[in-house]
């Protein structure tokens, strides 16, 4: 009778040391891969070009415009020295005051007026990292041209170029703020990662410690037969 409940004993407790060595095992896997998932998180807080529209300031005007390159090579090509960057920024200026002059009935034809606008427009996008600072102007001078296209004689420059300031910083802001949700988010996720990685390695401990015990009770079991 004690031998059949000894034996009774021993076998339910294999069984039992394989069911949570199992679930052991699984633990280790899943939380193993969570937290390698979750460790992985990244976010940048690069901020994409602000879209802007010039519906948005004069609506409704049609927005066909032609594909019009400025004669100092404006183009996509990334620049990665600092005199190649100034000579981008500066063509897109001239390309502005070009279109700005072709608006009728407008103040910018007076020296005055145009070295006022250009320096405007230079400090305004000062404040912006240089991959912005160009975006800035880019735009501009792809919304002065939609201007010209549209025949914009009742657009007033210096209102329409605040407003194109305001509209461009509130874009980047409410980037700013997104790519900060987003930092802090995948800060909280990769905690989370280690959390799961330190509990990985708790359940791969028990796994370790029922697969050792269910050896102990194979040894055992060949030592009574």
């Amino acid at each position: 009778m004690l031998k059949f409940m000894e034996k009774s004993f021993f076998s339910l407790v294999q069984k039992l040391g394989l069911i949570f060595a199992l679930i052991s095992f699984t633990m280790v896997v899943f939380l193993g891969w969570f937290g390698y998932e979750k460790i992985s998180s990244q976010a940048t807080d690069d901020i994409n070009t602000p879209i802007i529209s010039l519906a948005k300031y004069q609506n409704p005007i049609s927005l066909q415009v032609d594909n019009v390159e400025s004669q100092q090579s404006i183009g996509n090509t990334k620049k990665n020295t600092q005199i190649l960057f100034d000579q981008e920024f500066d063509a897109y200026i001239e390309q502005i005051m070009t279109n700005l002059q072709m608006l009728p009935h407008q103040t910018v034809e007076s020296s005055d007026a145009q070295f006022q606008t250009k320096v405007m427009i230079k400090i305004k996008s000062n404040v912006y990292v240089p991959a912005l600072k160009l975006s800035y102007v880019k735009s501009l001078s792809k919304l002065t041209r939609q201007l010209v296209n549209v025949g914009g004689n009742q657009v007033n420059i210096d209102e329409f170029l605040h407003w194109y300031d305001q509209e461009f910083a509130r874009q980047v802001e409410l980037q700013t703020q997104q790519n900060l949700i987003k930092m802090g988010t995948a800060k909280s996720d990769q905690m989370t990662g280690f959390i799961s990685l330190a509990m990985m390695g708790a359940a791969l401990g028990f796994f370790i410690m029922f697969v050792m015990m269910l050896a102990m009770l194979r040894i055992e079991k060949n030592t009574r037969t």
